[in-house]
């Protein structure tokens, strides 16, 4: 069958299917991008945007990884490699994630022979000068923020078969629990869940989702992605530890180690792996060398800063609680977690289930497109309840949309007469992927009440931010599994936590003369295993300080010798990201409009201040000299996915073809659509867009054209409208059995002659 005709025979069908449709009311629509599992999110990539014709969305070429670790500072630079295939100029958009607690400072980039240096500015300002400099033909980069750990970075004037760099640094403190230290690395930017109803969605938006009225940058956290590109990456890493390394382990990747010098490693990604799950290490010292505190000053200015870090002793803090537990679990059976990630959190379950104790109290709630308790309230865990229990989460099946806040707010309001008498627990098991992060830590900061809340990150690549920001509003603490085989001992570690009272009530005093202003402005309770970690800018370093807290034996209470010997860079900056994160708390919570302006001018100041990237600030680079003649039109519109094979000496111009020939097909199609909704109300329509958009984001790991789905308000991605929430079930079924056939059609056209 012809194109044309095909093109034909679909529009027939398309007009069947709305009036299928019509009838149908709509309360309310959600985007999903479901991967086959979450294992297949995708790494950092350019979208290279071209006019009046399908661009290309050319994969990273190449991704370098520095990291140099001193002490518990790790210094990064992230530098990733471009190439425009076109003989056009174009402007490209890099989208790529980064560790939730990074703060991003400088920004360089490298076009041909030349560097360019970023400026910190406010966020405005800093678009108005890209945008100034992409009109006058200079070479330009500018760097966002769109959530802590996802950020984006748009590059202006690429030349015809130009090589550029883009080279981001930060700056993040190392994790330590259980006497371990560790860094993450994240690789992905994973398939977002985004629920809400569509709102205005600029035309130029690069996403795969248009925003809705609960998630409205949708269009900016949703990159397009190709999982079958290659997406190659090294990662070097100088590791001063500040003490003699017993284990090293990195516990996805294969690594490689030689050693400096007696206190100096170098490690190494192995060859030929790819960016598709987080690179995690761990190294820890001799128990009996690892140090009960830590001390870290800096110099910087007229101020000094201050990290102190302590592990309280575990027979004097910490023992095991008598007192029973209610404890709630929340686990996540969205498409997105199919695959191993699911099987990680039924084992992982299973095994918290196993540990209650007759005397506790339990209850699960399971959640996808809706949410769905075990138990009307938490019910003895005896023999019989545990054994249903474990029934209930071994039936899971991933599959559905990630409606997290309902059953969040389930959890947490399902109190009752007796739980006052429980140590009450909420542990949340997900991969996080959804785009309404700050509705879920609103309403976990306003019904946590005397709760405390875990979450379990589950998966290659979990939302971290998300995880760990619930963790501390929750008082409680966050945990990733990444395999089946750390499901048993990370799991143990849970639980002796769970088990175990926190330190709360931490406090720490400096002597009167000290003026010190805490980062993050209270100090987290602590259970087993962990550490006090807090940064302070103070007017004068103290010689001493004194640490208390309230434990199972009273009060904690330890002084702290100070020696100013030592000066560690790069406090200042970690100072600058915790500050800027307790500010965007309060920004978040403010209901005026006035005093959210406030707030908001404080984080601007502190962030030019420190040089650091934010919601307010941006970092943007802009080369001098022009490179692009006043002739050559800058090509600056979205569109299709192109391969990097295409791109290597391996590409088939028979594939670039039919491919650039179904990109048209669906344009057509996508603009058909939209004339054809005009015989339905809008609610309706986006039904029938939900349907066609989800076919060849299903079948061909593609998106639609984004000048169509803007004209069409079509998003490019799998989109999962609950039949609950639709038409009736006989009408789902009839535009089901239309859609079939369609989709036999196209396949039909995809067999060769």
């Amino acid at each position: 069958m012809k194109p044309h005709q095909t093109i034909s025979v679909i529009k027939t069908l398309v007009s069947v299917i709305c009036l299928l449709l019509s009838s149908s009311t709509i309360a309310d629509i959600s985007f999903s991008q479901k991967p086959a599992h979450v294992n297949d999110a995708e790494a950092g990539s350019i979208i290279f945007k071209f006019a009046d014709s399908p661009s290309i969305m050319q994969t990273a070429l190449d991704t370098k990884v520095r990291m140099d670790i001193t002490g518990v500072i790790n210094r990064v630079t992230v530098e990733q490699i471009f190439t425009n295939p076109s003989n056009e100029w174009v402007e490209g958009v890099y989208v790529f994630p980064l560790p939730e607690d990074s703060a991003v400072d400088h920004l360089t980039m490298f076009v041909n022979e030349r560097i360019i240096e970023g400026q910190i500015k406010e966020r405005e300002e800093a678009k108005k000068t890209y945008e100034k400099a992409k009109s006058e033909g200079k070479s330009a980069s500018l760097v966002e923020q769109q959530r802590p750990n996802i950020f984006t970075t748009s590059v202006a004037n690429i030349a015809p078969g130009a090589t550029i760099g883009i080279a981001i640094q930060y700056q993040q403190a190392v994790l330590i629990d259980n006497d371990k230290f560790s860094i993450r690395f994240p690789m992905v930017v994973g398939d977002r869940y985004i629920p809400g109803t569509m709102v205005a969605t600029p035309n130029n938006a690069l996403g795969v989702v248009p925003n809705t009225h609960q998630v409205n940058d949708a269009s900016k956290i949703t990159p397009p992605s190709d999982r079958r590109a290659d997406l190659p990456i090294t990662i070097d890493i100088n590791l001063k530890a500040g003490f003699e390394v017993e284990s090293l382990d990195s516990s996805y990747h294969k690594i490689v180690v030689n050693q400096s010098d007696e206190l100096t490693k170098q490690i190494s990604l192995d060859k030929n792996y790819q960016a598709d799950r987080d690179f995690e290490l761990t190294w820890s010292a001799d128990k009996s060398l690892s140090p009960e505190l830590a001390l870290f000053t800096q110099q910087k200015d007229d101020h000094y800063y201050l990290m102190l870090m302590a592990t309280p002793p575990k027979d004097d803090v910490f023992k095991r609680t008598n007192t029973p537990r209610e404890v709630i679990f929340i686990i996540d059976s969205s498409g997105s977690m199919a695959g191993g990630a699911m099987t990680q959190a039924k084992n992982a379950l299973n095994r918290a289930i196993a540990r209650l104790k007759p005397t506790d109290r339990f209850n699960i709630i399971d959640f996808d497109s809706g949410f769905r308790p075990l138990f009307k309230g938490a019910v003895p865990a005896n023999e019989t309840n545990k054994k249903n229990g474990k029934y209930f989460v071994n039936s899971r099946i991933a599959d559905g949309g990630t409606e997290a806040l309902d059953a969040i707010e389930y959890g947490l309001g399902s109190r009752d007469s007796k739980s006052e008498n429980y140590l009450r627990q909420v542990i949340f098991l997900t991969d996080g992927q959804v785009g309404d992060e700050d509705e879920i830590f609103r309403t976990v900061k306003w019904k946590i009440e005397n709760d405390r809340f875990f979450s379990i990150g589950i998966g290659s690549a979990p939302n971290s931010y998300l995880l760990t920001k619930l963790a501390e509003f929750g008082r409680g603490t966050f945990t990733y599994i990444g395999s089946t085989q750390e499901v048993g001992q990370k799991m143990h570690d849970l639980f002796e936590k769970l088990e175990s009272p926190a330190l709360t009530d931490i406090e720490v005093d400096f002597p009167t003369e000290v003026n010190a202003e805490l980062a993050l402005g209270t100090i987290s309770d602590l259970y087993a295993g962990e550490t006090i970690t807090a940064v302070y800018k103070v007017n004068v370093l103290p010689d001493n300080l004194i640490i208390s807290g309230n434990g199972i034996n009273g009060v904690f209470s330890k002084n702290i010798t100070i020696n100013s010997s030592n000066n560690t860079k790069g406090l200042d900056v970690l100072w600058g990201r915790r500050k800027i994160d307790r500010l965007k708390d309060i920004y978040n919570n403010q209901f005026k409009e006035k005093s959210r302006d406030l707030v908001k001018q404080d984080i601007v100041t502190l962030a030019l201040q420190h040089h650091l990237v934010s919601d307010f600030t941006s970092l943007v680079a802009v080369d001098v000299t022009p490179t692009r003649p006043e002739s050559e039109q800058l090509n600056s519109q979205s569109i299709v996915k192109k391969r990097k094979a295409y791109l290597s000496t391996n590409y088939n111009p028979q594939d670039v073809a039919l491919e650039a020939e179904l990109a048209l097909f669906e344009a057509e199609l996508a603009q058909f659509i939209q004339q054809s909704s005009k015989q339905l109300n809008s609610s309706a329509s986006s039904s029938v867009y939900s349907a066609m958009a989800a076919l060849p984001k299903a079948h061909y790991s593609r998106a639609l054209p984004a000048n169509a789905y803007a004209a069409a308000k079509v998003p490019a991605a799998a989109i999962v409208v609950p039949a609950s929430r639709t038409a009736t079930n006989s009408q789902l079924f009839m535009y089901v059995g239309a859609l079939i056939l369609l989709l036999a059609f196209i396949l039909r056209r995809r067999k060769p002659v």
